[in-house]
């Protein structure tokens, strides 16, 4: 026991005195009503009152008034029970500066067994508190940093399990911070998906590595959505580690989409498979249908010609005993095995649009018209006019000379007069020329403008005309085929006009 005593005291007692002074403690000493009779210096110097005033009851005024209570508290447990008490409280200095102290005291017994007073200490713990409330305001920052985050956010710690859940998640989920710990969020991932999301999670632990998973996880409304899960280890500041931080985005919509596009590319190499198939069963009977063309064409064209020969022996070794009736009928034969010649080439030739490469070459279309009107031989008194300055363009030559070709015949074969006029112009439509072949011949009714680019649709009798029909469905499906179209312009009197268009192209 600590006393105050003006007498003289042996060298032994003063030993526990001068530890007490030295102490790096605050030490007090009160009698069993609250009254002290001791302080060290470290204690005055926490509570910034002297020794002096620090006796009786002058110790109070050290206490910081919220925390008077606290000091009462202490006194009631220690003469209940007689056992030590700690708790954490304020001193406060006459200047307001604030010590956060723990207190610690235990009952003073006498020789008969009765308390009569206590003994205490008082330990400056200000830096642990203002580290634990540095630590409490920074969990408080990151809670709310969490909980306003655009994402779900989620943390764990050295046992794996999850430790905290941002109120994103719980919103997502609808479950509770409690359903959610430990193991409980496993329960909201699509049961397919629920032990690769383990093993990946487990992995990453393990190696202490970043990982990153999708996965489908039940919102509130009983709904799967796909959401992509990134999660980081956490380390403490001396490099130890702490466990994992993740964060989660919903990327359902993103994923439909995927989902979507991998069906389509299923279906599309399905697709391309069975192109393939049937381009490669294609050629094959292209090729089947040209060698038929051919031994066709050959087999049918000779007994022609031999019909057509006889036809003319006959007329000539009967010349003078064949009726003028029966020479009339023998040239309507040889007309109509003409006509079936011409449409034995015309079927070739519309067979094999589009299925004979040509190369792409520099075309002059002047000098290519010129070509076109020498080899039609049109009659003297036939006028082709052809507007000045052509153009020179990158195309395939034979099929476009086969379009210019069929029209200016076709527009001199139907015409019924001796001196008739053709024009050919051509207007600059971009990527595209636009071409005009037009006559002044009789003309074509505004009904039947569609149907003579139907194969074998003639306007005439064919008793009256040869023809074979099919020149002007060849020009129409040769133009489709390089990209361009045809149509027949309406015209008011007399005279047809047929506007084709042909793309532009380049050699590289």
């Amino acid at each position: 026991m600590i006393t105050t005593s003006n007498q003289t005291t042996p060298e032994s007692d003063r030993h526990p005195e001068n530890i007490a002074k030295m102490a790096p403690v605050g030490i007090f000493h009160a009698d069993i009503s609250g009254n002290c009779l001791y302080v060290n210096e470290r204690w005055c110097e926490m509570s910034g009152l002297s020794k002096k005033q620090s006796l009786g009851r002058g110790w109070q005024v050290a206490i910081h008034p919220d925390d008077l209570q606290l000091v009462e508290v202490q006194a009631q447990f220690i003469l209940s029970r007689q056992k030590s008490y700690k708790t954490e409280l304020r001193l406060q200095d006459p200047q307001g500066k604030i010590t956060w102290v723990l207190s610690e005291a235990i009952a003073e017994i006498d020789e008969d067994g009765r308390i009569v007073g206590y003994i205490g200490t008082v330990v400056d713990i200000s830096e642990r508190h203002q580290i634990e409330e540095a630590l409490r305001e920074s969990e408080e920052r990151f809670a709310i940093m969490a909980n306003s985050a655009p994402v779900m956010i989620w943390m764990s710690g050295l046992d794996k399990l999850c430790n905290f859940f941002n109120q994103g998640w719980l919103d997502f989920t609808g479950r509770t911070m409690a359903e959610e710990l430990g193991n409980g969020w496993v329960e909201g991932v699509h049961p397919e998906d629920r032990e690769r999301c383990i093993h990946t999670y487990t992995t990453a632990f393990e190696h202490r590595e970043v990982f990153m998973m999708e996965y489908r996880l039940k919102r509130f409304d009983g709904q799967y959505r796909w959401i992509f899960d990134t999660g980081t280890p956490r380390f403490n500041s001396d490099g130890s580690f702490a466990g994992y931080i993740g964060s989660c985005v919903d990327i359902n919509p993103r994923k439909q989409v995927e989902i979507t596009l991998q069906q389509r590319t299923k279906q599309l190499t399905r697709l391309n498979t069975i192109l393939a198939k049937t381009t490669t069963l294609l050629q094959q009977r292209n090729q089947e249908l040209d060698q038929f063309a051919y031994v066709a064409s050959h087999d049918l064209k000779a007994p022609l010609r031999a019909i057509a020969s006889l036809s003319e022996w006959l007329e000539e070794d009967l010349a003078d005993q064949l009726p003028e009736e029966n020479q009339h009928q023998m040239q309507l034969l040889r007309g109509r095995v003409r006509r079936m010649e011409a449409l034995i080439n015309g079927l070739l030739e519309y067979s094999r649009i589009g299925r004979v490469h040509t190369e792409l070459t520099q075309v002059n279309v002047d000098s290519l018209l010129r070509e076109v009107i020498d080899s039609l031989q049109p009659p003297a008194s036939f006028q082709i006019q052809i507007q000045p300055k052509m153009p020179t363009l990158v195309t395939k030559r034979v099929p476009l000379q086969q379009v210019f070709a069929n029209l200016i015949e076709n527009a001199i074969e139907h015409h019924t007069g001796v001196d008739g006029r053709v024009k050919i112009s051509v207007r600059d439509l971009g990527q595209y020329y636009e071409f005009s072949v037009a006559d002044d011949g009789p003309g074509i009714p505004v009904e039947y403008h569609d149907k003579v680019f139907v194969i074998f649709q003639t306007l005439e009798p064919r008793d009256r005309k040869e023809n074979t029909g099919i020149g002007l469905a060849i020009v129409k499906k040769i133009v489709e085929t390089e990209g361009g179209s045809i149509n027949l312009k309406p015209v008011s009197g007399p005279g047809s006009t047929f506007r084709f268009t042909w793309p532009k192209r380049s050699l590289e």
